[in-house]
C-alpha cells in the first residue's frame, strides 16, 4: 500500500515569506500563536492545507528554532526552498538546505520571494547563486519561481509548479504497522489531551489501541480529525490530530512516538550510516558528545565511530550512537546530528539497526554486515535479524515484533527464505520458528567433530551424554534446534541415538593393548566374586594399580554391558557382572515360585552376601520393575 496525502514543507531564512506564501496559497495563516503574529516570526510549527490531499507545514526560520525546524521536516515528501531575492542566501538558508539533503528529501521547488523589492540586475545574481548552491543536490535542475507575497506577481506561475511536484511526489510505501511522530500535544477542554503528527506508515482508526513510546503507556483513540474535519481513520502521509481520553498532557510530549502495540521498543543505541557535511570545521572524533534529531525529538548522547577512525569533513562512515535517554527508530529513518555546544548542524544520515549489541568497534565481518544492511529489503533485514539471534532462533511473531513488520509480511519472507534454503524451520506455520541455514549446518559439524575428539580421547566409551553434548556446543541454544540437529543426524545416517547416549555410527568401544588383557583379568574377577564384587579401589590394590589405571577398562565394560552399575541407598556405585545379575533374577524368579512375598534376609541368604550388596541388587530389581517394596517385605510386580 502506498499513500496518496502529501507533505511539503516550506524551509529557509527568517522574513524571507515562507508564512506570508502559505496564507496566499491556502487563505490560512500558519502562525497560529499571538506571539508568532505579534513578531511576524514563526516560532512553533504551522500546519496548512492545500486541498483535501496536500499539508504544508511551516517551519521557523530563525537559528533560535532550528531544533523546532529539524521536528518540522521529518516525514516530508517535497520541499519548498524560499529565499527572498532582496537578501539573496543567508546563513540559515544554507542549513535548512543541507537538513533537506541529510533527511532524504527528494524532490522540491525553489520560491523566489519579494521581487517586487529587487532590481532585475540583483535578481539574476540571486539566481546565479541559487544554482550554485543546489548543484549536484535535489534541487538542481528545480523551478526557480520569482514571486512577490504582497503584490501576487508569480503565484499563478508557482501554483502550476507546485500542482506538479505534488503530482509527481514518490510515495512513501506503507508497512502496515502505524507509526506516527507526535509533534503538538495541547488540550481541548471536554475533550482532553490531543495529539498531532504526520502518519509515518499504517493506518488509524477510532476505536483502535495505540502504544504512546518510549514510556510504553497504551492508549485508545476516541476521535479522529484531518484537515480539522473528524474522520473515522487516518492514513499514510495524512496530518491527523488523535483524541487520547484517559491520557495527560503531561504523559505525552514532542518527539514521542505513537505506534501499533508491541511493534516498536526504545533503546539507548542505534547503529547507523552517518554524513558529516563539508561545511564542517572539524572531523568528528570517536566518542564526540552531540544532539541526535530523530523524527520529532532530540537526544543527547555520544557517537563511536565503528570504522576505527575520526570521520573526515564531507565524508561518511558507520557510527553507534550511544544516548542518554531511550529513541524510537525504525530501520531506514533519517535523522540529523548537530554539535552539543554551538549547536551547529554536523551532519546525518540513516538508522540501520534499532537495537544493536553495544561495540566499542567493529571487525570487519560486522562492517560487512552493516553494510549489507545499507541497502537492505526486508528480506535481507529479516536474515540478518535470524543471523544475530542464531542458537536463540526465532519466530514469526517475534521477528515482527523486534522489526516492525506485519505478521504476514514476515511470513512470506520465511517461506521465502526456506524455499532458497536460508533458513531452517525448527517449528512449522504458524509459529515459524527458524535457525539461519549457515549456522544449522555449522552447529552439525561442530557435533560431529565433538564426537570425533570425544570417541578418540575416550574410545572405551560407548558415547556422550545429551547433556554434555550440548553444555559443551550450544548451551544457549534452544531444545528444539539441539533436538532438530540430532535427529538430521540420525536420519543421514551420521550419529546414533539411544536414551541420553550419542555415539557417531562408527564408533565402536576399543582397548588398547595393555588394557585388552586387565579386561579380561578384571571380567574373571567380577564372574569368580559374584555377589561380592570389589569396587574400583578394591580392584586396584589387588591387581597393584592406581584406581585411575582401572576405572577406564571398568566403565569400558559398563559400556559394553558385561558389567553393570547399580547404586546404594547413599548413592554409592556397585560393579557386578551382567551375568551375575542374571542369576539373581533367576534365583529371585524361582523364590517366588513358591513364596508370595520375600523379606531382605531371604534373599541375602538365597545370594550368599551381605547387606551391602543385597541392597543395590533388590533397588536394582525394584526400578527394572520387576519387584516393589510393601513395607519389610518385597511382591512380584
Amino acid at each position: 500500500m502506498s499513500q496518496s496525502h502529501t507533505v511539503i514543507c516550506t524551509a529557509g531564512h527568517i522574513d524571507h515569506g515562507k508564512s506570508s506564501l502559505m496564507f496566499n496559497l491556502t487563505g490560512v495563516n500558519p502562525d497560529v500563536l499571538r506571539e508568532e503574529q505579534e513578531r511576524e516570526m514563526t516560532i512553533e510549527l504551522g500546519f496548512v492545507f492545500y486541498g483535501n490531499d496536500v499539508t504544508f507545514i511551516d517551519v521557523p526560520g530563525h537559528e533560535k528554532f532550528l531544533k523546532t525546524m529539524l521536528a518540522g521536516v521529518s516525514s516530508v515528501d517535497g520541499a519548498i526552498l524560499v529565499i527572498a531575492a532582496d537578501d539573496g542566501i543567508m546563513p540559515q538558508t544554507r542549513e535548512h538546505f543541507e537538513i533537506l539533503q541529510l533527511l532524504g528529501i527528494k524532490q522540491g521547488i525553489i520560491a523566489l520571494t519579494k521581487i517586487d523589492l529587487a532590481e532585475d540586475d540583483w535578481r539574476e545574481l540571486v539566481t546565479e547563486d541559487i544554482r550554485d548552491l543546489t548543484k549536484n543536490s535535489f534541487l538542481e535542475g528545480a523551478p526557480i519561481l520569482p514571486l512577490s507575497n504582497r503584490t501576487g506577481e508569480g503565484m499563478d506561475e508557482f501554483r502550476l509548479a507546485l500542482d506538479k511536484l505534488i503530482e509527481s511526489a514518490t510515495p512513501r510505501s506503507d508497512r502496515g504497522l502505524f507509526r506516527m511522530w507526535l509533534d503538538r500535544a495541547f488540550i481541548i477542554k471536554g475533550s482532553g489531551t490531543i495529539v498531532a503528527g504526520t502518519v509515518l506508515s499504517g493506518t488509524i482508526r477510532a476505536g483502535d489501541r495505540v502504544e504512546i513510546l518510549p514510556a510504553g503507556t497504551n492508549a485508545r483513540i476516541k476521535r479522529i480529525q484531518v484537515h480539522k474535519e473528524d474522520v473515522q481513520s487516518g492514513k499514510i502521509g495524512e496530518r491527523v490530530a488523535l483524541n487520547l481520553p484517559g491520557i495527560s498532557k503531561d504523559d505525552v510530549r514532542r518527539g514521542d512516538l505513537l505506534a501499533t502495540p508491541n511493534h516498536y521498543r526504545p533503546s539507548y543505541m542505534l547503529n547507523s550510516r552517518l554524513n558529516l557535511l563539508s561545511s564542517t570545521v572539524r572531523s568528528l572524533e570517536n566518542r564526540t558528545r552531540l544532539r541526535l534529531h530523530l523524527g520529532s525529538s532530540e537526544h543527547i548522547g555520544r557517537v563511536i565511530t565503528l570504522e576505527k577512525k575520526p570521520i573526515e569533513s564531507g565524508k561518511s562512515g558507520l557510527v553507534q550512537f550511544r544516548l542518554e535517554d531511550q529513541a524510537m527508530a525504525d530501520v531506514g529513518d533519517r535523522f540529523v546530528v548537530r554539535s552539543f555546544s554551538e549547536g551547529r548542524v554536523l551532519g546525518g544520515g540513516m538508522v540501520l539497526e534499532t537495537s544493536p549489541v553495544k561495540m566499542k568497534f567493529a571487525d570487519p565481518s560486522e562492517l560487512q554486515r552493516l553494510h549489507r544492511l545499507e541497502s537492505a529489503e526486508p528480506r535481507e533485514i529479516v536474515k540478518q535479524y535470524i543471523e544475530r539471534v542464531g542458537e536463540k532462533s526465532a519466530d514469526a511473531l517475534s521477528i515482527s515484533r523486534e522489526l516492525a513488520f506485519t505478521t504476514a509480511e514476515t511470513t512470506d519472507i520465511l517461506g521465502a527464505l526456506q524455499r532458497d534454503d536460508e533458513v531452517k524451520v525448527l517449528q512449522p506455520d504458524p509459529k515459524w520458528q527458524v535457525v539461519s541455514s549457515s549456522l544449522f549446518n555449522k552447529l552439525r559439524d561442530d557435533i560431529l567433530a565433538f564426537l570425533d575428539g570425544f570417541h578418540k580421547k575416550t574410545a572405551h566409551l560407548k558415547g556422550v551424554r545429551r547433556s554434555d553434548l550440548k553444555s559443551n556446543l550450544m548451551p544457549g541454544a534452544i531444545l528444539v534446534l539441539f533436538d532438530r540437529l540430532l535427529d538430521d543426524l540420525t536420519r543421514a545416517g551420521q550419529v546414533t541415538v539411544e536414551g541420553e547416549l550419542v555415539w557417531k555410527c562408527d564408533h565402536s568401544i576399543t582397548f588398547s593393548p595393555q588394557q585388552e588383557k586387565l579386561k579380561d583379568k578384571i571380567t574373571d574377577i567380577y564372574i569368580e566374586k559374584r555377589f561380592n564384587p570389589p569396587d574400583i579401589e578394591e580392584l586396584a590394590v589387588e591387581l597393584g594399580l592406581t584406581s585411575g589405571e582401572i576405572e577406564p577398562i571398568v566403565v569400558g565394560l559398563c559400556e559394553l554391558g558385561q558389567l553393570k552399575k547399580l547404586y546404594g541407598p547413599d548413592g554409592k556405585p556397585f560393579f557386578f557382572h551382567a551375568e551375575t545379575i542374571e542369576q539373581a533374577r533367576t534365583m529371585l524368579l524361582d523364590f517366588f515360585k513358591e513364596h508370595n512375598e520375600m523379606r531382605f534376609f531371604e534373599f541375602r541368604e538365597l545370594i550368599g552376601s551381605s547387606r551391602k550388596y543385597t541392597t543395590p541388587l533388590l533397588m536394582y530389581f525394584d526400578d527394572s520393575g520387576l519387584t516393589y517394596r510393601e513395607g519389610d517385605v518385597r511382591k512380584m510386580r
